[in-house]
């Protein structure tokens, strides 16, 4: 009876938020028993080891685009869990902030006492500005103009591995860079910030204007030196290669959102498929100019 009280009083369903923190607890649980079996056995400091790796000399930084995406996606689905648990947006999205940045200072703080990964500067940045992602949209709603999206097809790297891992055992030393891990294909991924280009229009334009189309900035890199190998300066992995090259695109793209049908779940699908860059015309800026019909 007095949760009930407090439900229809403030909107807090408690139930449903023990849930929420129940469930993320196993969950934080079982992740870190697994990382723990597949990630942390090698040799353990007595101190932080701190990487300071913003010149990005093995994959252009693009690993940091994947975890600014982290933390968004992170924090967004908690931010919709606390939601889902009666607080109130602002509440919810600060909840689904803080609480995505603690997981991921635990993650970092774990990979700083040891050797092989050390606590880096440049990825917790990027975790710190993917987090707050959902909390600037709920305390100024007008940036939810501005979404961030990934994109990705599978580079030569990754397709033709088993092709250029035999071609080393072979020769006996790395002939051909390749990606054994799909995780690892960076080459074969992209960086999108959208812009919904209707809510920028006025009169006749916004009538014009199809409100499923936007305009979207893409970051990726071509020339990689394959999986967690330096791909540019002094100590790049292939001396022979050239050093790897960012690459800038503008594109259309496409928010799901628009797409016809109702239905809270479908919605909902919807929502998650805006998280997607799809195949669209584009054109790379640098570093040479080229058309895509689809990229």
């Amino acid at each position: 009876a007095r949760s009930q009280a407090v439900a229809d009083s403030s909107g807090l369903r408690p139930a449903r938020l023990a849930l929420v923190g129940g469930s993320g607890l196993t969950i934080r649980y079982l992740g870190f028993k697994y990382f723990d079996r597949a990630w942390y056995q090698g040799q353990k400091l007595d101190h932080i080891r701190w990487i300071r790796d913003w010149g990005g000399d093995t994959y252009l930084n693009l690993d940091k685009g994947g975890h600014f995406m982290g933390g968004m996606f992170m924090a967004q689905i908690l931010t919709e869990a606390y939601g889902w648990s009666g607080l109130e947006p602002r509440l919810g999205a600060l909840a689904g902030t803080l609480t995505s940045w603690a997981l991921l200072l635990e993650v970092e703080m774990r990979d700083a006492y040891f050797d092989q990964w050390g606590f880096s500067v440049p990825d917790f940045t990027a975790n710190t500005l993917g987090a707050a992602v959902p909390l600037v949209y709920a305390l100024w709603p007008a940036s939810r103009a501005l979404c961030f999206k990934f994109g990705y097809f599978p580079s030569a790297l990754y397709l033709e591995r088993e092709e250029r891992a035999g071609e080393e055992e072979r020769a006996g030393q790395p002939v051909r860079p390749y990606t054994d891990y799909l995780i690892d294909d960076y080459e074969g991924m992209s960086f999108w910030m959208a812009v919904s280009v209707n809510q920028f229009l006025r009169g006749r334009a916004e009538e014009l204007w199809p409100d499923f189309l936007g305009v979207a900035l893409g970051y990726g890199a071509t020339g990689l030196h394959g999986s967690n190998a330096k791909s540019k300066g002094r100590f790049k992995k292939f001396k022979e290669l050239p050093d790897a090259r960012p690459e800038l695109f503008v594109a259309l793209d496409w928010d799901p959102r628009f797409l016809p049908g109702e239905g809270r779940a479908w919605r909902y699908f919807k929502q998650q498929l805006n998280w997607l860059h799809f195949p669209a015309p584009a054109l790379r800026v640098y570093p040479e100019w080229r058309l895509y019909l689809l990229y």
